[in-house]
């Protein structure tokens, strides 16, 4: 925030403060109009960045100017500010202005760019967590007089780290506290390579937002057009799915090991819960035992941690469960999973046929009662033979394979074999 925090009153005559303590410098209310080096008390005309009754820093940039609450540049619109002059502060001279506004624009860029979170090109933003010794920090909130706001402090010291010491303004070494807002910044050397430029084909980290995309932060995205202009990467997500178009700053170079993870995720989300899927190795071994490979089971999980370490997809056989990673399992269509319910009704697998089942042949042509037969029977691969009614009215057998049979009565529900055992 670009307010001035910690402005104590000295004196106020009929309800208008009259003396003011800022950063140790002792400020009285004058008329007219503002110099630089002012500090000016908003009392009129608010806005949703600029707040009555709050003070502000009055510099001279073409013109009285201010910086608001979000960092931008604003000038002084007559009447809205009570200025308040630092006590026994001379008139500058004209070459004190010139040098004094000199002063003031190069650090109001600086101070802007702190503002709206820019660092400059010579330090790079880095996580809490990475500081050391040496870095800096940059002070977004804080209520301490000795500090100022988007200044750069050298770290001397972390504790814990939570806490980093540095040397306020005073010269004094203070750490910062908890109620404080601040980020970190390293200097990069002047020797440090610059990175290389993305090209089409790059899988890319998003690190930044704007409107033109569909990302969200930390996602892993492919660079499919490069126009070359201000907003020039267009992307897709790690599904292959356009996303939209990216600024330079908003990526950068994605890891193999990240690209690895998000790929890995996007083939652990295919197995839904619930999901039907065929085991196609490591059934009979560790963490697989009791499972077949061939067979069909139940997605249980498909973000289960094994072990505590690695991630697994979980599946169940009747009572007990196993755990396969998406390489070792292939997803059953739904069409398949039915049939697989449909024989699971009737305690069987699917063409688990028995002697005394109702059945009919995919070639009617050849059966004189439209392809319905019985099995009575199994040949030497175990395929079921079946007793019909052939073309020319006699009863005839063959040897036919599951997949040409489809079952029409299991023989448990036949009435006219009830009793038969």
């Amino acid at each position: 925030m670009a307010r001035l925090e910690g402005v104590k009153t000295l004196d106020m005559v009929n309800g208008k403060k009259t003396k003011v303590l800022y950063d140790g410098v002792e400020y009285v209310r004058v008329g007219g109009e503002g110099q630089p080096g002012d500090i000016g008390l908003r009392i009129s005309n608010p806005t949703t960045y600029v707040s009555l009754g709050h003070f502000y820093p009055i510099i001279y940039v073409r013109g009285l100017m201010y910086i608001d609450d979000d960092g931008d540049l604003m000038g002084v619109p007559p009447g809205t500010f009570s200025f308040f002059r630092k006590v026994a502060a001379s008139q500058p001279s004209l070459e004190d202005r010139v040098s004094t506004n000199e002063k003031d624009i190069e650090t109001l860029k600086s101070d802007v760019a702190a503002l709206k979170g820019e660092a400059g090109p010579e330090y790079v933003r880095i996580d809490k967590g990475e500081a050391k010794v040496g870095d800096f920090i940059k002070y977004i909130v804080t209520v301490s007089p000795s500090v100022k706001i988007g200044r750069l402090y050298e770290i001397s010291g972390l504790r814990s780290g939570r806490h980093f010491a540095h040397i306020d303004e005073d010269g004094d070494r203070v750490r910062t506290e908890p109620n404080e807002v601040f980020e970190v910044y390293r200097k990069v050397s002047a020797a440090e390579p610059k990175p290389e430029r993305l090209k089409v084909g790059d899988y890319a980290k998003v690190v930044g937002g704007a409107r033109d995309h569909q990302a969200e932060i930390n996602d892993i995205v492919q660079v499919t057009f490069d126009d070359d202009g201000t907003l020039p990467f267009r992307c897709d997500d790690i599904n292959g799915k356009s996303i939209g178009w990216f600024y330079e700053a908003e990526l950068v170079l994605a890891t193999d090991e990240e690209v690895a993870e998000a790929k890995g995720a996007v083939e652990f989300a295919k197995f839904k819960e619930g999901a039907k899927v065929r085991l196609k190795s490591g059934g009979g071994e560790t963490p697989l035992y009791g499972f077949e490979n061939g067979k069909v089971y139940t997605v249980v999980d498909n973000d289960y941690t094994h072990g505590c370490v690695e991630k697994k997809i979980q599946i169940e056989c009747d009572w007990y469960f196993g755990y396969a990673t998406p390489d070792q399992l292939e997803i059953v269509s739904e069409e398949e999973a039915a049939e697989i319910e449909k024989w699971a009704a009737i305690g069987r697998e699917v063409g688990e046929y028995k002697v005394g089942d109702v059945v009919s042949y995919d070639d009617p042509i050849c059966f004189e009662n439209s392809g319905i037969g019985e099995v009575e029977g199994f040949g030497d691969r175990g395929n079921p033979e079946v007793n019909s009614i052939n073309y020319n009215g006699h009863k005839t057998s063959y040897i036919l394979t599951p997949d040409r049979l489809k079952l029409v009565a299991p023989v448990e529900v036949r009435f006219d074999r009830k009793g038969d055992e």
